[in-house]
């Protein structure tokens, strides 16, 4: 077992003041088998009832009203996680995961890769094979893509950060008939939210991390999964007004 210490934080600043402001925001982490929170402190700005529930997939959530006029909205998740290996056990949904969606789809000639040419190996074997050549193809450019870009828009541009590998790899998973899944959350040092993938072999769910070639084993702290990206985001919301949002995002997790 290992523990980790992170602390998420994100500013958003409003150019106007705003009102009436509904938010679901994810960003404490789950529960779960290779997983436990030990501690956990969070904070919001301006100061509201906030409710915590959890979605379709078991992700926890965060989400309240802010009737009030404010130009700033800050939330902070801290604490500590307690760590096992990084597989997770059957939870009945593995069928689900095999259907293509809108960010994962790619053209028929966008891989030429077929999983047939390795007959003897397991659904992690075949995926980690995939993860290899996605990481082989693409090319790591922050700014080249936005949240929108689909899978197939990234592998055309061989381009794109941590959301377009990992919808390139759940396309190719699915579309080779392994049930594959989209991870936000945090990894171990300094910097932003990172997004990976867990994949379904035998009777378990493992994780992947195809931006940096990775089978995970410790350092990543799941905050939700989904089919895609649009699943799972940390924040969404809507409000009244018209104002530019400017965000800044911090997040840090370090061993204990």
């Amino acid at each position: 077992m290992k523990r980790y210490s992170y602390n998420y934080e994100t500013i958003i600043h409003f150019s106007s003041a705003i009102k009436a402001h509904c938010f679901k925001l994810r960003c404490i982490p789950c529960n779960n088998d290779f997983q436990k929170i030990i501690k956990n402190e969070f904070q919001l700005l301006p100061v509201e009832k906030v409710i915590h529930d959890k979605d379709f997939f078991g992700n926890p959530v965060q989400y309240g009203t802010i009737n009030d006029a404010h130009n700033i909205f800050v939330f902070i998740s801290s604490g500590v996680v307690e760590q096992d290996n990084y597989v997770l056990p059957d939870d009945g949904m593995s069928d689900f995961f095999l259907t293509q969606t809108s960010y994962t789809q790619l053209e028929a000639d966008h891989f030429s890769t077929k999983t047939e040419k390795w007959p003897s190996l397991s659904n992690m074997g075949k995926a980690v094979a995939l993860m290899k050549e996605v990481y082989d193809r693409m090319i790591y450019s922050p700014g080249a893509t936005s949240y929108a870009t689909l899978a197939r828009e990234a592998y055309s541009e061989k381009k794109g950060v941590c959301q377009d590998y990992s919808h390139i790899l759940i396309g190719l998973c699915r579309q080779n008939g392994i049930p594959a899944r989209y991870i936000n959350g945090f990894i171990k040092g300094t910097g932003e939210t990172h997004a990976w993938i867990e994949i379904f072999s035998g009777d378990k769910w493992y994780g992947l991390d195809p931006t940096n070639n990775k089978i995970i084993d410790y350092g990543y702290i799941k905050i939700g999964h989904g089919r895609d990206a649009s699943d799972c985001p940390v924040n969404r919301g809507v409000f009244t007004g018209n104002a530019i949002q400017t965000t800044e995002i911090r997040v840090s997790v370090f061993s204990k």
